[in-house]
């Protein structure tokens, strides 16, 4: 398995009760792991990683979310970023152990009253906060709908900031024997759609529960159940004090620390940023590598972080 270094840039990654924050500590060198072979996303599951893509394992993903300035709560498991300097998007995986959720509601779906939800919950939120940090749910991208052959929840919601720039994150829920994978694809909207096909080519189908994790490993006798159904997971968000009052959401307290959809989207200028950054930081590997070993004082500790 290959690894190199690279010094990320200022991407910017804001939750809604996070207020923008450019880190000014020293840039995190990180091991990324270049694609072509199979990497653990946790303690439960493995991706096999196709060769245009790299990957940050659970340490150095929590570091470059913490480099955001964005809050930690110990689900993260791994991210997925693309190798090629001409896409801009990455995939964040987190695992929330909240027990077996039942799929019995997955007729009852009510796209129309939960993006009312989701509205009213995002204009409240809004209250109290300077107008510049406003936040307004426009509407659905995709509706939600779950899908029966994997457990799989899907769903994306449109969002503006108070300066009209918008929001999108396409929302996947792995259900499985003890709570819940997400899968959280933060893009650009004039990108969206080749990117969510590369999520559903690159990167989900190639995407393994381990043996006893599966959803149907479930053992009524011995596990957990949790009193989420499928709605209580798409209303993990900002629609969350809305939806309680409403009657859609038995309880709330589970998923209130977190507000899933609200990422912005990737600034295209950071991303260059970071390309640049990653072409220099090849480059000094390469340099690195041909200096003469035995020459004296010519060690460079390239692992320290």
């Amino acid at each position: 398995m290959k690894f190199f270094k690279l010094s990320f840039s200022l991407l910017l990654c804001l939750t809604l009760f996070a207020s923008p924050v450019f880190a000014t500590e020293e840039q995190p060198y990180l091991e990324w792991i270049e694609g072509g072979t199979t990497v653990p996303v946790g303690d439960l599951s493995s991706l096999d990683l196709d060769e245009s893509l790299l990957y940050l394992d659970k340490a150095d993903t929590e570091v470059l979310q913490q480099y955001f300035g964005n809050n930690l709560y110990g689900t993260e498991l791994g991210s997925v970023f693309p190798a090629s300097e001409e896409e801009s998007w990455y995939v964040l995986f987190e695992y929330e152990e909240v027990g077996y959720i039942s799929d019995k509601d997955k007729s009852k779906i009510d796209a129309k009253k939960l993006l009312k939800s989701y509205k009213q919950g995002t204009e409240e939120s809004n209250e109290g906060r300077p107008e510049e940090e406003h936040l307004h749910v426009i509407g659905w991208h995709t509706e939600p709908y779950y899908n029966d052959a994997d457990n799989t929840l899907i769903w994306a919601l449109l969002a503006e900031d108070f300066y009209g720039n918008s929001i999108i994150n396409y929302n996947v829920r792995i259900l499985t024997r003890e709570g819940y994978v997400s899968v959280l694809l933060i893009t650009d909207k004039s990108t969206l759609e080749q990117d969510i096909n590369k999520l559903e080519t690159l990167i989900l189908p190639n995407y393994t529960l381990n043996e006893g994790s599966l959803y149907e490993d479930h053992d009524p006798s011995t596990d957990k159940i949790s009193e989420l159904g499928l709605t209580g997971l798409i209303l993990g968000g900002a629609g969350l004090v809305a939806a309680k009052k409403a009657g859609l959401l038995i309880t709330a307290g589970l998923l209130l620390k977190k507000f899933w959809f609200v990422l912005f989207a990737i600034p295209v200028a950071i991303w260059n940023w970071l390309r640049r950054r990653k072409t220099a930081a090849n480059d000094s590997e390469v340099e690195h590598d041909q200096v003469d070993p035995s020459a004296p004082n010519n060690t460079i500790d390239h692992d320290s972080k």
